[in-house]
């Protein structure tokens, strides 16, 4: 929630420019205020500081997923009242660079603070009217102008207050507004809900009786409560880079009326370099899955196949999804030109649950949508293409669509007692199997895989 303000003049002591300069231009200083600069800048005389001092690479703008919080760090310890931005030309904002991205990144940041902010040679506007207006003039002026397409940010959130703040922040902060937000808040404990109806108003907010349903469940009903073409399926722990919905929606705009998902390029703690840049994971391909965490998706193709199956709880439910919609004769196309910040470390996570889950899952998956083939050598594969994986293959990029594999035999190796978690795991593959069965429907699809690579 934001403070109250008290009314007095702001002082070079609380005031932050943000110049947002290239390098190549001369860092403007107004009456020896600290100035940001978009690369570079003079930050050995006066108050001049870059981004480059903040731990930000110049250029890469795309990979400063952490900008956001900064900006609001820096508002709240150095207690800045007013924040001063350039203004906004016609070519910028249908552009939408750069700078144009820190600029509303900056407005976002502000907009749960009580300050006032200054664009260009516009009045002073409090935070809340400040993201008011640039968002008018990005829907009026901005990329997506004259794009009737409409879409939904849909989250599934529990007990990630902070991780569910900077996403939201970074929903904001997008070239091309949402059209809707919607979070599904699983009863989370930690004050999620009420941090959501203080400083974003504009989300509608489901809080769900209890927090026994899985996100599967969760998803399904934020799907069913949007209303627009498109959706945009999100975890509450990821931070979309500014242009993530302007480019997911030109690339879609481009695939044929087949395409359902739009799967974009997640980027996590601890990634290798070498998994981030290499070819398979940036190439553009389809493929038999999507990454849930930040895809976009024709909300019509994801109700025709029926959303998630909730009875998979958590995890493999995109495979799972993907796997009808290619009966369906849908395709799921990965897409690395919009990026994504996912704050849950690389691989699949450790622990006695998501072992349980995951190798439940693929299995339960599989027995309903994997040819018969497939499904008789997926037992012996599982054990010699995941389970014996070495790391540097995993790391090197080799496997790019079942990333909730990787690292998996090192969770099996070091969580304790997994042998019996994977024995309860096949039981209840073993209980699911009249369920399974009933709904087989074994995918002929070219775009088909099993869950290994």
């Amino acid at each position: 929630m934001t403070a109250p303000r008290t009314e007095s003049t702001p002082t070079a002591t609380d005031r932050l420019v943000l110049d947002l300069r290239f390098r190549d231009l001369p860092p403007a200083q107004e009456g020896g205020h600290p100035v940001v600069v978009l690369e570079g800048g003079d930050g050995e005389s006066g108050d001049a500081e870059s981004l480059e001092s903040w731990g930000y690479a110049a250029g890469a703008l795309g990979r400063s997923h952490g900008l956001i919080e900064r900006i609001g760090e820096r508002i709240e310890s150095d207690s800045i009242r007013e924040i001063v931005l350039p203004a906004i030309d016609d070519e910028e904002l249908s552009a939408a660079g750069d700078r144009l991205a820190l600029i509303a990144a900056a407005v976002s940041a502000a907009s749960v603070h009580d300050v006032i902010v200054r664009i260009g040679e516009e009045d002073p506007m409090d935070s809340g009217e400040a993201y008011r207006w640039l968002r008018h003039r990005l829907r009026t002026e901005g990329p997506g102008r004259g794009d009737s397409r409409t879409v939904t940010a849909v989250i599934s959130a529990w007990n990630k207050y902070k991780d569910v703040r900077a996403n939201l922040l970074g929903i904001r902060a997008q070239v091309r507004p949402f059209d809707d937000v919607v979070v599904v808040d699983n009863h989370s404990s930690d004050g999620t809900a009420q941090m959501i109806r203080a400083d974003f108003p504009e989300v509608r907010l489901v809080v769900m009786p209890n927090s026994a349903y899985g996100a599967c469940e969760t998803f399904n009903v934020g799907f069913s409560t949007a209303l627009t073409e498109y959706i945009a399926i999100l975890d509450d722990d990821v931070v979309l880079t500014p242009w993530w919905l302007d480019r997911s929606l030109v690339r879609m705009g481009q695939e044929p009326e087949t395409t359902a998902v739009v799967s974009t390029k997640v980027v996590e703690p601890g990634m290798p370099d070498s998994y981030r840049d290499s070819e398979a994971v940036n190439a553009e391909r389809y493929m038999s899955t999507f990454r849930g965490c930040a895809s976009l998706a024709k909300k019509k193709a994801i109700d025709e196949a029926g959303g998630y199956d909730e009875r998979l709880f958590i995890y493999g439910n995109e495979r799972d999804l993907t796997c009808r919609l290619l009966n369906l004769g849908y395709r799921v196309l990965q897409f690395s030109g919009a990026e994504t910040w996912h704050r849950t470390p690389f691989g699949v996570q450790m622990g006695k649950r998501s072992l349980y889950f995951h190798a439940r899952n693929a299995f339960l998956g599989m027995i309903k949508y994997a040819p018969l083939k497939d499904l008789v050598r997926l037992p012996f594969l599982a054990v010699t293409k995941v389970l014996f994986r070495g790391r540097e293959s995993e790391e090197s990029g080799t496997v790019t669509d079942a990333v909730g594999t990787i690292g998996i035999g090192k969770s099996v190796r070091e969580t304790k007692g997994s042998w019996w978690i994977l024995t309860k795991a096949a039981a209840s593959v073993v209980y699911n199997l009249p369920y399974c069965l009933k709904r087989r429907e074994p995918v002929k699809a070219p775009d088909f895989e099993l869950p290994l690579q």
